[in-house]
């Protein structure tokens, strides 16, 4: 390893990027997880500076966590001793022979997380192992994403083009309808959609500009049907108005009076579309959180994985859709690096999922 700690320049980095109150909290609980990424990495000779694998490195690690990772029990007292260590922390006992304790699906998904956005900030030019997991698969395809496990949160949860209608036509009202509309026509993040501001949006040339707040700057995706650039202009040229301080706001979604900020929040968009899929009839539970709240399925993050999925089925290569989500560059930066958001907006509109 290097004289600096790579995990502790990703902490101030984190730190100084980051806009929120949380992010000291965050930072801490990603720590966590990349400490144990970084000793189960060195029992096997790398670390956090090696060319890490997807399937001998990220996978086997989230396996490992699964069944190992949160350490043995102690055959005399009990206590969870770490997974690196022989002795009980509290009594001495060995601990060699205990029962292994693993992680739940929603820690490890965490652990997961928290290696992607490592990697964004500490090895921004580097294939990011988690992206290439979730997006391109072993086979350099789709063969992850593109699998659908209606069941469960282990795989990408998407819809089809059917419930995507059923979706919209569950909405209440035309500001719900548009959101739900564009979330699955442009695969923004909500937090992305309740930040665009009027000037960002293009209805007639179906193009809209999306601010990333992590790297202070735009990206262009474009839409492909008609029905929502119709629907984006009747809501600026009419309905927006009718909206609690649309006046005093230049956001497309003005607030809805409920807090103190000038657009409205996420809660409300996530809100809209659990609502509007309890509504369709096409809503699924996988569980509760540890706060006891139920778990959807249809949710944001799910028309944002629909959109994906869709592009790939319409053949459009994943690099222009990668562009059009915002992510990271992996080992396709070269040709990356060829794409420019107006070709990327282009074949959207073009040959993007239409609902």
């Amino acid at each position: 390893m290097s004289i600096v700690d790579p995990i502790e320049d990703y902490r101030e980095s984190y730190v100084l990027r980051s806009q929120s109150d949380a992010a000291e909290n965050t930072v801490k609980r990603h720590v966590r997880h990349l400490r144990k990424f970084e000793s189960w990495l060195q029992e096997r000779g790398k670390d956090l500076e090696s060319d890490i694998e997807v399937e001998d490195d990220l996978l086997r690690f989230r396996r490992w966590m699964k069944k190992w990772g949160a350490g043995t029990k102690c055959p005399e007292c009990e206590t969870i001793a770490d997974p690196f260590e022989d002795y009980c922390p509290d009594c001495g006992a060995d601990v060699s022979e205990g029962e292994p304790v693993g992680y739940s699906e929603g820690t490890i998904k965490n652990a997961t997380g928290a290696i992607s956005k490592f990697f964004q900030i500490q090895r921004p030019d580097d294939p990011n192992p988690v992206d290439q997991w979730e997006t391109t698969g072993s086979d350099g395809k789709w063969s992850i994403t593109t699998e659908k496990k209606r069941a469960t949160r282990e795989g990408v949860f998407y819809l089809e083009s059917d419930e995507v209608d059923q979706l919209i036509e569950a909405a209440d009202g035309k500001r719900d309808t548009l959101i739900i509309h564009l979330l699955a026509e442009t695969g923004m993040r909500r937090s992305e959609l309740i930040s665009l501001r009027l000037r960002d949006v293009e209805p007639s040339q179906k193009r809209i500009r999306i601010y990333e707040r992590k790297n202070d700057e735009y990206r262009t995706v474009g839409f492909r049907s008609d029905k929502l650039g119709r629907e984006l202009r009747m809501w600026i040229d009419h309905h927006r108005s009718r909206e609690y301080g649309a006046e005093e706001s230049d956001y497309l979604f003005p607030p809805d009076g409920k807090g103190g900020s000038d657009h409205l929040g996420e809660t409300v968009v996530r809100d809209i579309v659990v609502e509007a899929a309890d509504c369709a009839g096409i809503q699924d539970d996988y569980g509760t959180d540890a706060m006891g709240r139920t778990q959807h399925l249809v949710t944001p993050h799910a028309l944002r994985a629909t959109f994906a999925v869709q592009c790939a089925k319409n053949r459009i290569p994943a690099p222009m859709v990668k562009e059009a989500l915002g992510h990271h560059s992996l080992d396709v930066t070269d040709i990356y690096t060829s794409v420019i958001d107006d070709d990327a907006a282009d074949m959207i509109r073009r040959d993007g999922p239409s609902f």
